[in-house]
């Protein structure tokens, strides 16, 4: 399955003294995350965090493998 290239802001967090942050509630119920889930933390020109799910990161190479043919 092929998904556009959406991005969507929801808003700020706050890094906590244990260097812990709180994934908001609509980002949470859109993805799906549960507790216990495992989040793999990426980084793009040392300026951007990506969390993507690691039950779902093959499908998400795959759309950006598709996004770079089009």
């Amino acid at each position: 399955m092929t998904h556009s290239c959406d991005m969507k802001m929801f808003g700020s967090v706050t890094v906590w003294s244990r260097w812990q942050v709180v994934i908001p509630k609509e980002v949470r119920d859109i993805l799906s995350i549960k507790e216990g889930d495992q989040l793999m933390v990426v980084t793009k020109y040392w300026k951007a965090i990506w969390l993507l799910k690691t039950n779902d990161i093959q499908e998400f190479i795959q759309n950006i493998e598709a996004e770079m043919r089009a």
